[in-house]
């Protein structure tokens, strides 16, 4: 077993999951394949990872292996998508880095909008509720049901002027109360 090129006996061996047979085909690629990666790199541990990280696949997708491909030429293959795997996940990672705090900042804001949007729901719909029945079933209809105010006037038998009369009153009521809402927040917040 001391030719440079592995015969088919050592492949199939291989191929089985003989460890010595790895063993022979590390022995016999593994500096080549460093010099490669290592002209790629530049970088003497990024090298040695990303060798590790291909004789590894190699090991897990051996079956697969087509005997009559040359090893070489499928070792260095597989090389080069690791290094390129690795280049990319280093790439992202360095973006990451980069651009943490933007990231921080856009889900904090992320956060506080969707907060704020569940605050305002919530004061909406109280809001809503103590309306008279009448009016907050005529402004439910129109603006969570998308109810026309035709179809409504049809629907509750009343003319549309009174409809209009009481989507008006519940508009002002809303404008209100949020108002109301928003002055009480903010002496809350400054106090």
């Amino acid at each position: 077993m001391t030719t440079s090129k592995p015969n088919i006996a050592i492949i199939r061996d291989f191929k089985k999951g003989d460890a010595h047979a790895f063993e022979y085909l590390f022995n016999t690629y593994h500096k080549r394949l460093y010099a490669f990666l290592f002209s790629l790199t530049h970088s003497h541990s990024d090298s040695e990872e990303i060798l590790q990280n291909t004789f590894i696949r190699i090991w897990e997708k051996r079956a697969l292996f087509n005997e009559s491909y040359p090893f070489d030429a499928f070792l260095f293959k597989v090389g080069k998508n690791a290094f390129l795997n690795h280049s990319r996940k280093k790439i992202n990672q360095r973006i990451v880095e980069n651009n943490f705090e933007l990231y921080a900042e856009l889900l904090e804001n992320n956060v506080d909008d969707y907060l704020m949007l569940q605050e305002t729901s919530t004061i909406i719909e109280a809001l809503v509720k103590a309306m008279p029945p009448k009016r907050q079933e005529i402004f439910r209809m129109q603006k969570f049901d998308g109810m026309s105010r035709k179809e409504i006037s049809e629907k509750l038998d009343i003319s549309v002027v009174t409809i209009d009369s009481h989507l008006s009153k519940a508009n002002k009521e809303l404008l209100e109360g949020l108002k109301k809402f928003s002055i009480l927040a903010i002496t809350l917040f400054v106090s």
